[in-house]
């Protein structure tokens, strides 16, 4: 079983390859995010756990963005005629892991290696 922990707004999820979550709504029109904070990926080569994060990068599809039903709070104290209602719809982003392959690494950028001048010896 394959799945992967990253970390989005502070909040971590551990997600499977295929399945939908709900995650803080993340404002932008983009149609796949890159997580940069991946903290552990479990595949057939085994697990691998980040210290804090991995090198790897996970690419998430945005399905939609939508409004969750509202919450209502109710304050109340008895035999004070105090009473406050309030609420709120809260706004998620629903991503989802499309395949297992897309765990990429990190682009690096390669070191230029300096070249060494042969020195010839007068004789």
């Amino acid at each position: 079983m394959n799945y992967v922990v990253f970390e989005i707004s502070g909040r971590q999820y551990l997600v499977k390859p295929g399945q939908r979550i709900e995650v803080d709504k993340i404002n932008g029109g983009e149609k796949t995010l890159s997580i940069e904070k991946v903290l552990l990926l479990k595949d057939e080569k085994g697990v691998e756990v980040g210290t804090p994060y991995l090198k790897e990068s996970l690419k998430l599809e945005v399905l939609e963005t939508i409004k969750k039903d509202k919450v209502r709070v109710a304050k109340f104290h008895a035999k004070a005629n105090y009473r406050k209602v309030s609420g709120q719809r809260r706004e998620v982003t629903i991503v989802k892991w499309a395949t297992e392959k897309q765990v990429e690494p990190k682009v690096k950028k390669e070191a230029v290696k300096p070249v060494k001048k042969s020195v010839k010896k007068a004789s």
